[in-house]
């Protein structure tokens, strides 16, 4: 009966998004298809719009309710992929504001919050893998949380692609983000974004991807993202901060070596990744809160022979809770993941994978927040708070900052309701090893 019920959802949202891109090709190639925006600082954003290469268009920012204040107004023409990108600064910190972009056919529209520079207390929704186009009311039960960031960890499509073709890549964006409930989030919630493997290339992809380049070359062009390395061949990592809680954004696709590569040389983020998360850590071991985002189970110990999330990578996950624990950041360190279609929180009760941990030491928190609209799926664990798969699912992630502790509260939802026992509170404080 379950069975029989997923394949009707899924071929009625097959069938809707088919339609849904038929009405665009039968649009005007020059019509605005889609707005996102990312990026988001205390005193800025990047906006991404599509349209037809070399259209221009136009974008109006006002602060929400100050109707006397003069708009930031934009232009910008889009590049040879058909996307126009807007970058703001100068905004005001802690200030909502409601934009427009123009162009040929209906404009499109939608609000962010810019952050802080320094005590900031905010909400951010989290979660992972949707079908292509989805038009899932999950989306919407995101934005009602009214959250000033999205973290999606991946996953935003399955299109699996193998093949080194931009163009493949430009549809599956666009099949996302005109989706009517995805463009309502994507619009008015800034987005940090980073893939898994089905929206880097196919099923379990790695470094050898044959879409690679093609994969690593639409991201840059369509994502509204933080600064990251220049190099077109670079892993997509990031690292940005939200008043002063640091967020690192880890790329575990594009420079994961193959399972057949001898343990001893395996590497799941790539020599430059690896470097630069180390430094990372060591840079922020005087930050209140670090979030790593890190789109793979971390926590394998229920069955470490498995060859699901860092398990076969055991080396470079040692190397790195090595430094989590050198730079007293365990207490402080809070791990965003996806890729598993479940919820799961552990409170540090699994996470530690230091040389030397003992039965009974305690790591740093992780939470798995999934599937959005996929079919239900656990991976990993064991997890302190256990594990549900079910359809519809994402995390709520509270920040209050005052100044002197920071206290987070997480939260799994399914559609408009917490999830019951999925609920995990905690307060930072330092290391006593430090």
């Amino acid at each position: 009966m379950i069975t029989r019920t997923i394949t009707r959802r899924r071929f009625v949202a097959l069938w809707l998004g088919l339609l849904a891109q038929a009405r665009a090709w039968a649009q005007s190639p020059a019509q605005l298809r889609w707005v996102w925006l990312g990026a988001c600082t205390n005193e800025g954003v990047t906006i991404k719009a599509r349209t037809a290469p070399g259209v221009e268009l136009r974008l109006s920012a006002t602060r929400e309710g100050d109707t006397g204040a003069s708009p930031v107004e934009r232009t910008a023409v889009a590049d040879q992929q058909g996307v126009a990108t807007f970058v703001l600064s100068g905004l005001r910190e802690r200030t909502r504001y409601r934009y427009t972009v123009a162009g040929p056919g209906a404009p499109l529209d939608g609000t962010f919050r810019t952050f802080a520079d320094g005590p900031f207390s905010f909400r951010a929704v989290f979660a992972s893998c949707c079908s292509t186009g989805s038009i899932s009311p999950v989306f919407d039960y995101m934005r009602y949380q009214r959250p000033d960031l999205f973290v999606h960890m991946g996953d935003l499509h399955y299109r699996n692609i193998r093949r080194n073709v931009p163009a493949l890549f430009a549809a599956a964006y666009d099949r996302v983000l005109m989706s009517r409930t995805q463009s309502q989030l994507f619009r008015n919630t800034p987005v940090a974004y980073i893939w898994d493997d089905h929206d880097y290339g196919p099923d379990d992809a790695d470094g050898t991807s044959p879409g690679r380049p093609a994969a690593l070359a639409s991201y840059r062009s369509f994502v509204p993202h933080y600064p990251m390395d220049a190099r077109s061949e670079a892993t997509i990592h990031q690292a940005f901060s939200v008043g002063r809680v640091r967020f690192l954004i880890t790329d575990t696709r594009s420079a994961r070596s193959p399972r057949t590569v001898l343990a001893a040389e395996r590497t799941m983020l790539g020599r430059d990744q690896l470097a630069w998360l180390l430094a990372e850590f060591q840079k922020a071991s005087d930050a209140p809160l670090v979030i790593w985002v890190n789109t793979v189970p971390w926590i394998t110990k229920r069955n470490e022979a498995t060859i699901e999330g860092w398990a076969p990578y055991a080396g470079e996950r040692r190397i790195i809770a090595d430094a989590i624990k050198r730079h007293g950041l365990t207490r402080r360190l809070l791990m965003l993941s996806g890729d598993a279609h479940m919820l799961a929180i552990d409170d540090g009760t699994n996470s530690e994978y230091a040389t030397g941990a003992a039965s009974g030491d305690r790591g740093f928190v992780v939470a798995h927040a999934g599937p959005m609209d996929r079919y239900p799926r656990i991976k990993g664990g064991r997890y302190s708070h256990g594990q549900i798969a079910q359809n519809g699912q994402f995390g709520v992630l509270d920040v209050v900052d005052d100044g002197r502790s920071v206290q987070v509260t997480i939260q799994g939802h399914r559609g408009a309701a917490p999830v019951s026992g999925m609920r995990l509170q905690f307060t930072c404080e330092e290391d006593e090893s430090r």
